[in-house]
């Protein structure tokens, strides 16, 4: 019998010294911070700090583990990221190598939780954004207690950072990309594990929140730093979709360079190099920023559940992870959302460009003919959803299969805006 030499990669193990120290920490993440204007010196009091840590952070951009590795640069820290960065091959395993822990967003994942307390066990450093997301308008969300009672069990002490101008540098709403000006981080905030031991996982909860919470507006109020860019306003309308002015849904359109207008009442608003957004002319009536702008369409949506008979359709395509790296098509049809629940009726067949969604496993008749589907998922049991803004969100369902679907432009944002208003907070 022929010796199996293949090696899996251990998910919370030592980062590795080529892929996390060299590869990572000496050649890449100085790169890319030249390239992005991230300005950041090591914290010389953390790499004093014994383990176990634990680092939390504001989540800005997908530059924000580059930003922490020059904060902590000196020291192997274990990043916690998303899953669906692992779903290319290669950085899937570059990432695990350099003792990154994959996670599921918004669902429990026991395997990345024992991850981390193996991580913490072995006095080691742990990096995790609680809001399990990037924020959307330069505002932090709030999170539940998992950060706490994981720091209560491993008597960990508690790191909070700050990151500066990481929004305005690269927005997650942009399609215009990185935009040149600096970005700066800092501990804001250091609970010691001594501290932590008098305290209830209640109380460091309540601490956690107070300290990491941040407002990327207000900073830029303040500082008055130009992040320029040709695009500043690209991708703005599938954030901000709602006219202020004639109150429409969906009538925010992409004008061109600074500039998102209503194509009903013809409303422009126009997107400061600060950040901040201003009216492109006189009688436009916009908001300051788009955290002011987000919480009042969150106000509409209340407004809209309460009436009782609220009710969000679009068209769909349906996807399904294949290989566990890749999506394919499997499928289309009409997305409802209401108060209770989202709805997709449609077909929903494996087989998509020729390649079978269950590897191996032949298509059923049904699935053939392409025979009507219907998935019902429960809002009030979901957490969050993970989502594209303008083009499509996912959702896991109950036995862990995850969905991806494509609808139409700017109502992801909404849909997402519903989720995190009706779904569970913990």
């Amino acid at each position: 019998m022929a010796k199996d030499n293949s090696k899996k990669e251990e998910i919370g193990g030592v980062p590795s010294t080529f892929w996390f120290s060299f590869a990572g920490a000496r050649v890449l993440s100085p790169i890319i911070a030249l390239w992005a204007n991230i300005k950041i010196k090591p914290d010389k009091e953390f790499l004093k700090e014994e383990g176990p840590i634990i680092v939390i952070s504001t989540h800005v951009s997908y530059l924000d583990p580059v930003v922490i590795e020059r904060l902590t640069h000196g020291r192997k820290v274990n990043f916690v990221i998303g899953d669906f960065l692992t779903r290319k091959r290669f950085w899937g395993w570059a990432f695990k190598k350099g003792g990154a822990i994959p996670k599921k967003q918004f669902v429990t994942d026991p395997i990345s939780v024992k991850s981390m307390m193996k991580v913490l066990k072995r006095k080691g450093v742990l990096v995790i954004y609680p809001e399990a997301t990037r924020f959307v308008d330069g505002h932090t969300i709030e999170f539940d207690d998992g950060v706490a009672k994981l720091a209560k069990k491993a008597g960990a002490s508690v790191y909070v950072a700050h990151i500066h101008g990481g929004y305005l540098n690269y927005p997650r709403w942009s399609e215009s990309f990185v935009r040149r000006g600096p970005v700066t981080a800092e501990f804001v905030r250091r609970i010691k594990k001594e501290e932590i031991a008098n305290m209830t996982s209640d109380e460091l909860q309540e601490e956690i929140l107070r300290t990491i919470k941040y407002n990327e507006n207000d900073w830029a109020r303040q500082h008055q730093i130009e992040y320029k860019s040709k695009n500043l306003a690209a991708g703005l309308q599938n954030v901000a979709y709602r006219c202020p002015k004639c109150n429409r849904d969906f009538a925010m359109m992409y004008k061109g360079g600074d500039i998102i207008a209503c194509g009903e009442c013809g409303n422009e608003a126009k997107m400061l190099p600060t950040g901040l957004i201003a009216p492109n002319k006189d009688g436009d009536k916009v908001f300051e920023d788009l955290h002011q702008w987000t919480q009042w369409q969150m106000e509409e949506i209340k407004k809209e559940i309460s009436s009782g008979s609220y009710s969000l359709e679009t068209s769909a395509n349906i996807f399904k992870v294949y290989d566990g790296f890749n999506f394919a098509k499997t499928g289309s049809g009409v997305i409802r959302v209401d108060g209770e629940t989202i709805t997709y009726e449609g077909t929903d067949c494996p087989a998509a460009d020729g390649i079978l969604y269950k590897k191996g496993k032949p298509c059923s008749k049904k699935e053939l003919t392409g025979e009507k589907s219907k998935i019902i998922f429960e809002i009030k049991s979901m957490r969050g959803l993970v989502a594209s803004y303008g083009n499509h969100f996912e959702i896991y369902d109950k036995q862990g299969e995850l969905y991806r679907f494509q609808v139409d432009g700017n109502k992801v944002f909404k849909i997402q805006q519903i989720v995190n208003l009706i779904g569970k907070k913990a």
